[in-house]
């Protein structure tokens, strides 16, 4: 009767430590961190590839509601700059960066948001609201 109380109470201790997903369901929620996920590059099932986040390769960014737009990668700042969101509509958006001076398709989609960089694909998950 003891051991299923011990595993009992460490199988509630391990769902309430996981992360929670946080809903994101329109190019408005942008606002936040987001952790890297992969990238991906390609067109069709030859040429398709990906590279994944590990806990040697990481990155994040912040969206901040001020208009700063910091990418870390590896705990390293790798680009500060404001940022504005124009939105098509809610699944998609194009952000601006003003230093360098970009423009990047955007798509919020199954909770994830998607960043095109030329060919290649960033999709990121938000681990905190702004």
């Amino acid at each position: 009767m003891r051991s299923t109380s011990l595993i009992l109470i460490l199988f509630l201790f391990l769902i309430g430590c996981r992360e929670k997903i946080i809903e994101v369901s329109s190019v408005d929620d942008i606002p936040g961190t987001w952790r890297w996920l992969s990238t991906c590059e390609g067109e069709g099932d030859n040429d398709y590839s990906c590279i994944n986040a590990s806990d040697a390769n990481y990155a994040v960014i912040e969206f901040r509601s001020n208009g700063d737009y910091i990418e870390k990668h590896m705990d390293t700042v790798y680009l500060q700059t404001n940022y504005s969101i124009l939105k098509i509509d809610d699944l998609f958006g194009t952000l601006t960066l003003e230093d360098p001076p970009v423009n990047r398709p955007v798509t919020v989609i199954n909770n994830k948001l998607i960043i095109q960089r030329g060919a290649s694909e960033d999709t990121y998950e938000k681990i905190k609201k702004n």
